[in-house]
């Protein structure tokens, strides 16, 4: 609880506005380079965050590195994320976007539930 209300106070020192109807999104307005206003996305969970942004990298080492103690290795372009396989996709209009699957998730669980199954103690 103490380490949740930390986050808070640190997301609302940064100016971003934690979602209404997930309150572990984080959005904040923003522009980009050509002046585009966009929303700058936080998505946090326990101790894993990921960052939706043009500027991503920049925020996760510059301002929420300042509260938290970031790994290097987990910082850069996902490819995992909650249990599931994150990748950059091109769309038909040419406009980049990132697509979410949860097969890796659903096949663990799957695993998990027959183990358990099997174990007898079901």
């Amino acid at each position: 609880r103490d380490f949740r209300n930390h986050l808070r106070s640190c997301m609302h020192h940064l100016k971003f506005k934690s979602c209404l109807a997930d309150p572990d999104v984080w959005m904040c307005p923003a522009l980009k380079d050509d002046g585009t206003e966009v929303y700058e996305y936080v998505l946090l969970y326990t101790d894993d965050a990921l960052v939706i942004s043009p500027n991503a990298e920049q925020i996760l080492r510059q301002e929420i590195g300042k509260y938290f103690e970031l790994k290097e290795e987990s910082i850069g372009p996902p490819d995992l994320y909650l249990g599931g396989r994150l990748s950059q996709v091109t769309l038909e209009n040419g406009v980049k976007a990132w697509g979410y699957s949860a097969s890796q998730y659903v096949q663990e669980a799957v695993k998990n539930v027959e183990s358990y199954l099997a174990s007898g103690k079901a």
